[in-house]
């Protein structure tokens, strides 16, 4: 049972991939009801996501629990009648289809808001509303690299590399979420709904230009600027001698404790300040393979200087830290098996986020939502002999 903080609300889902299915599975974390609605052949990571157990992705397990799936086919106007009627009493609706193919189905915005003045309406997009890219269609390398993600990851090479995750789509999802629950928040104090369109790029922008290489460029005329910037603001993981460990120590005091924790305090008394860091830098990079991470990481503790291991998805769930804050679930899914999720990111101490429910079968709640919405089983009965739904 939900009883997070979006408990009754309901939210339309017409998402498929990760952009949108990342927005929804993170208000239903929080609570919300939310009705997935799929095609007859269900969500593309139904399809294509892997690895596969009994026919069931890893890729939609971990990006749509706390939903209900219905299948409808919106390629027919019954499929189009059923969304508008459920969108009556939706509070929501979330797309991430190409620009305009919402309103040629009759979905749109102002379609749906002649039947529900006071819904949010969300459509994550890749690209603003305006310039030639503006219908373009997009998925996540392309916003890394149009957004200058890829750019700032080149490192020293200056090779655009594109970091190994869906970055781009789970950065316009959260920001999606988060400017659903504030035009949820708006329409219950002034009772009128909205649109909000969600550009990738621009929710990628949004997230990486306040540090990195922008920093160059925010004083203007950056000209005088750009070449003043460190390349990254963040250490790059050391090797050790039986694997690697982080080092953040950006205060001088912290430095210098870590100098001493090492057994080099003179690394610190370098005059020139440039020199000073490439000698702790070099004599970091020398000194830790000579021991063992756990014992790298009692110096960085004893010294009081922010450091940590390097896990990977072999070691991360035998982490004192990860097993004590249980942030992983294991649940029963009924094709699956039994599964292992990582848990919301947030703790509330009285309308906590929590998996309420696994992730759904291909149309499992159809006719439970649509009895809910007032049809009755006859006429159920002969949507399904149309194949309107399952």
């Amino acid at each position: 049972m939900a009883d997070g903080p979006l408990a009754g609300f309901r939210i339309l889902d017409l998402t498929q991939v990760v952009s949108g299915p990342f927005c929804t599975m993170l208000l239903g974390d929080l609570g919300a009801d939310v009705i997935k609605i799929e095609p007859p052949e269900g969500d593309a990571t139904r399809l294509f996501g892997r690895p596969f157990k009994n026919g069931v992705t890893a890729t939609f397990l971990n990006f749509n629990r706390n939903k209900r799936s219905v299948v409808v086919d919106l390629k027919l106007e019954h499929g189009r009648d059923i969304v508008r009627r459920l969108a009556v009493k939706a509070d929501a609706i979330v797309e991430n289809n190409r620009p305009g193919v919402a309103d040629r189905l009759g979905i749109g915005y102002a379609d749906i808001r002649r039947a529900n003045p006071k819904i949010v309406y969300c459509s994550i997009c890749g690209f603003g509303p305006k310039g030639p890219h503006a219908n373009a269609p997009a998925y996540d390398p392309v916003i890394q690299g149009y957004s200058g993600m890829a750019f700032v990851q080149g490192g020293k090479e200056n090779k655009p590399t594109a970091v190994k995750m869906a970055l781009a789509d789970k950065i316009a999802g959260m920001t999606a979420a988060l400017s659903i629950v504030s035009a949820l928040h708006a329409a219950r104090n002034r009772g009128v709904g909205q649109y909000i369109r969600v550009p990738m790029t621009e929710a990628m922008m949004a997230f990486s230009a306040n540090d990195s290489a922008f920093l160059g460029y925010t004083f203007l005329p950056d000209t005088d600027f750009k070449d003043k910037v460190p390349k990254s603001g963040s250490l790059d993981p050391f090797r050790t001698a039986d694997g690697w460990v982080t080092i953040a120590p950006f205060k001088d005091d912290q430095w210098e404790r870590l100098c001493e924790g090492v057994g080099h305090p003179e690394w610190w008394k370098v005059e020139n300040r440039t020199e000073r860091m490439r000698t702790v830098l070099r004599g970091i990079a020398k000194l830790f393979p000579e021991r063992e991470s756990a014992h790298w990481l009692e110096v960085l503790e004893r010294a009081d200087v922010p450091g940590g291991p390097v896990h990977n998805y072999d070691t991360i769930f035998g982490d004192p830290d990860v097993i004590a804050n249980e942030n992983f679930t294991e649940y029963e899914h009924p094709e699956g098996g039994r599964v292992r999720s990582v848990n919301p990111g947030m703790r509330f101490s009285e309308t906590p986020a929590k998996i309420w429910r696994t992730p759904p079968r291909l149309g499992e709640h159809t006719e439970e939502v649509l009895r809910e919405a007032g049809m009755s089983r006859a006429q159920l009965e002969e949507l399904r002999a149309e194949k309107v739904i399952n």
